[in-house]
């Protein structure tokens, strides 16, 4: 039977590319899937239906294209949003799940008014503005070489679909109660100096998953792949010898 293949979910506001340090790290002996959300990087910019109906599509693609019906499924910030969404509406479709700097609690009411007016901003004055507020949050103080490939990277992005995607994490669901059932092998990655969603938020969802393991990358902060691609790799690929047969 073919490799269970991996599947990479990117983070806001950045596309695909913030993985290829990771990619390059990971086995080549199984396929990689890099989707992106409606309108990021090459993806066409399809009406929104939020992180939920996103993790929908990519359960019919897996169920699709995957003989086994089951995926490695990988995501960061948005994408580990979208991976929980995944992982809880279709368990049949993950085999093993890699939550990188996410949580699995929805914003509270400043946290949904503050996306709100984020997007507000990115249609009436385009990308960079929102960025140069935003973006230094996410990786390690001093990495300078992460945060201009982030730049470079959210630059790309249509406002559009921005906008979109911040209404979309302000409208994303609770999954707390979801934890206990995605009985899967798990790791959960999270960034020494995250700002965003701090090693204690990573350990509450660590503890909230059956089979779940815990790892603080050191020196890094939100944008792990982009900061720590070694050790982002790593775990990922020690999480697929966990992987266990697909049910006869």
């Amino acid at each position: 039977m073919p490799a269970t293949p991996i599947v990479l979910l990117h983070p806001f506001p950045l596309d695909a590319r913030a993985w290829d340090g990771v990619v390059a790290r990971l086995p080549r002996d199984r396929p990689v899937w890099t989707p992106e959300f409606p309108g990021f990087g090459r993806a066409a910019a399809e009406e929104p239906d939020g992180i939920d109906g996103f993790a929908d599509g990519l359960a019919e693609r897996i169920a699709r294209e995957v003989p086994a019906g089951r995926a490695v499924v990988a995501g960061v910030s948005m994408g580990g949003y979208a991976a929980l969404s995944l992982a809880a509406r279709h368990p049949g479709r993950v085999a093993a799940l890699a939550l990188v700097d996410t949580r699995a609690e929805p914003d509270d009411d400043d946290g949904r008014r503050a996306r709100e007016e984020g997007a507000r901003r990115v249609r009436g004055g385009g990308v960079a503005a929102f960025l140069d507020g935003f973006l230094p949050r996410l990786v390690a103080p001093g990495d300078d070489a992460a945060l201009g490939r982030a730049r470079e990277i959210a630059l790309a992005q249509s406002p559009e679909a921005v906008a979109r995607a911040l209404l979309a994490l302000a409208a994303r669901g609770d999954r707390r109660p979801d934890l206990a059932a995605i009985d899967v092998p798990a790791v959960v990655l999270v960034g020494e100096h995250d700002a965003v969603t701090p090693p204690p938020v990573a350990e509450a969802l660590a503890a909230g998953l059956p089979r779940a393991e815990l790892r603080v990358i050191p020196g890094a902060g939100h944008l792990t792949p982009l900061e720590a691609p070694e050790a982002v790799a790593a775990a990922i690929s020690d999480l697929l010898g966990r992987v266990e047969p697909p049910p006869r």
